[in-house]
């Protein structure tokens, strides 16, 4: 018995006709009958129910094309696997992202990925977009999810999505609050220095509603800022993607405000490090979103 019988076998169960499935695997008829009967005498059974009318499976032809469907199934998972071995989508992939990622896309990522590359061990490691950016000119980083809408000769980024901002406070302190309120309460702020394109965002959103925000805090990390704001400590400016379906925060969009403000989320890695894994990886990536 050999591959080809089965393959054959299959084709002809899906089709139930001889001369469909002879199209379907680019052979003539008399070539495809020999090979079906040659299986039969191997398993010595009638697989199919043949007459000038129709052709239909006997009872032992469902049990065999329900098994051998298993058995080409994984088949091609070896192959798949193989190939991608082969391609060096395997080992270790280093994956930096900045804290304000919605934490449902790395969990859908870290889930495609195990389906798709079942050999390749992901390492997460969160840092602000200056930082992953300086990694993967070092080779520290081999992929990153960034803010950064700088130029950068060497690091290659890929639009993942663009992300609404919004005013996010407290569940209650937002609901009655104007826009003069808000300019007088006080703002919890990504440091500068650590995430300077996202401090430029917030201010120009801030500014566009006609105030400057009363800087109180800052932080470098999303969580940490989300909770003080919990806490009623102040507001702050976060993606309406990472806070949206939150019920213990209220959140007032840029675009209900009518000063709708994106900021543009980027797969990067660095233009030296283009290996045939690294792009079927990102390809499969930049489809979630799609």
């Amino acid at each position: 018995m050999e591959l080809r019988h089965l393959l054959y076998f299959k084709t002809l169960a899906e089709e139930l006709h001889f001369g469909n499935a002879a199209k379907r695997l680019f052979i003539s008829q008399p070539p495809l009958s020999r090979q079906i009967k040659e299986l039969e005498n191997e398993l010595q059974v009638d697989l199919f129910h043949r007459n000038n009318k129709k052709v239909a499976l006997t009872e032992a032809g469902q049990y065999f094309y329900a098994q051998i469907n298993e058995l080409i199934d994984h088949l091609e998972q070896v192959k798949n696997t193989t190939r991608l071995i082969h391609e060096q989508v395997s080992g270790e992939l280093r994956l930096g992202y900045i804290s304000s990622t919605p934490k449902g896309l790395i969990a859908r990522i870290l889930e495609e990925l195990k389906q798709g590359f079942p050999n390749l061990q992901v390492n997460l490691i969160e840092a602000s977009s200056q930082s992953q950016i300086a990694s993967l000119e070092s080779g520290k980083l081999d992929l990153s999810i960034i803010r950064s809408h700088s130029p950068n000769e060497v690091v290659v980024k890929k639009l993942l999505f663009k992300d609404e901002l919004c005013i996010v406070g407290n569940s209650n302190n937002l609901r009655q609050t104007s826009i003069d309120q808000l300019s007088k309460m006080d703002y919890i702020s990504f440091n500068q220095d650590y995430a300077p394109e996202y401090f430029r965002l917030s201010e120009e959103f801030c500014n566009k509603l006609g105030f400057e925000p009363k800087i109180k805090h800052q932080c470098n990390n999303m969580n940490a800022i989300l909770e003080l704001v919990k806490l009623n400590i102040g507001y702050a400016i976060a993606p309406l993607s990472m806070v949206k379906g939150m019920s213990d925060l209220s959140v007032l969009s840029s675009s209900n405000l009518k000063h709708k403000l994106e900021s543009n989320v980027y797969l990067a890695y660095h233009q030296d490090n283009s290996r045939t894994g690294l792009m079927q990886i990102i390809e499969k990536i930049l489809k979630i979103q799609k």
